[in-house]
């Protein structure tokens, strides 16, 4: 059985983490906009560790959730099984983690629309080159388009 300044603890460190992945997807936006493909790669290298962390504190706060007789609770529910004078100190925290997440999120969805617009502009150009009989999707497959009278040979 775990203590709440065990959960406190750890809702810290996922605040903690967020506040150095926030700066990695900023860095992965600018560096998305201005099509610098190489530290592209670096960022989304450090940016899956991160995100293996990620993984590891939320299995680790799903234990202690359990443990405390917590499970699948949402942090508003947990709020209201505390007693009064501990809800103050733990809503603020979970306050400061729910805006962490909220503009990582928000920085996440821009990059995301951002190289989609440079994945279309790709294909666009790819379909110009290549006389428009194939492109790439979104998912990586490759869609054939209608073929030009000019693309045969005579």
């Amino acid at each position: 059985m775990h203590d709440l300044s065990v959960f406190q603890e750890l809702i810290r460190q996922l605040i903690e983490l967020f506040d150095r992945m926030i700066p990695l997807e900023q860095s992965k936006l600018e560096v998305v906009s201005h099509k610098q493909v190489a530290k592209l790669e670096d960022i989304i290298k450090k940016e899956q560790a991160e995100i293996m962390a990620l993984r590891g504190l939320d299995q680790k706060r799903e234990r202690i959730q359990a443990d405390m007789g917590w499970k699948d609770m949402t942090f508003q529910e947990i709020l209201k099984q505390l007693p009064e004078e501990q809800r103050p100190e733990v809503k603020e925290l979970f306050d400061e983690l729910a805006a962490r997440v909220t503009t990582f999120q928000s920085v996440t969805e821009s990059s995301r629309t951002i190289m989609e617009v440079n994945l279309h502009a790709i294909n666009q150009m790819v379909a110009q080159q290549g006389g428009g009989t194939k492109t790439y999707k979104e998912d990586g497959s490759v869609e054939a388009g209608p073929s030009h009278f000019t693309d045969r040979r005579i």
